[in-house]
């Protein structure tokens, strides 16, 4: 079960608070020594993290602060990353007159989500090779 699912499945429950800090004690007393918290209540926490906020969550639940905000903040790029953006852009660029073709190439670009675009460029089709990149990269 992916991220996403598990949030809804804690939505669903439409716990309270105090019932995540009662399922955190819980699992408290019982657990082992040095047992990581199980991804059921991480998911719980920033749930509620999201409704009430990290450092109220924090202190109810004695979970570890920047541990919850990198899950938060990992669950909203994940929702962004999710949306849906444009699957293909055609740059048309008209070439200068007189002008021939100078060369053929391909460039590939990467941004910090992950997204990938190949350009394949002929002639003077490099003109507004400058400007689809910072559209590329200024979208994440």
């Amino acid at each position: 079960m992916d991220e996403r699912a598990k949030v809804e499945q804690a939505r669903g429950h439409g716990e309270s608070l105090a019932q995540i800090g009662e399922r955190f004690k819980h699992w408290r007393e019982r657990r082992v020594r040095g047992e990581h918290i199980p991804e059921r209540l991480w998911v719980a926490a920033v749930e509620m993290a999201r409704e009430h906020g990290v450092h109220r969550v924090v202190c109810e639940l004695r979970v570890d602060r920047d541990r919850l905000k990198k899950r938060l903040e990992h669950e909203v790029s994940a929702a962004d990353a999710g949306k849906d953006g444009p699957r293909f852009v055609e740059l048309m660029v008209s070439p200068a007159p007189g002008a021939q073709s100078l060369c053929e190439c391909a460039v590939e670009l990467e941004n910090g989500r992950g997204a990938k675009m190949r350009v394949e460029l002929n002639g003077n089709g490099l003109a507004g090779l400058a400007g689809l990149c910072s559209a590329f990269w200024g979208a994440a």
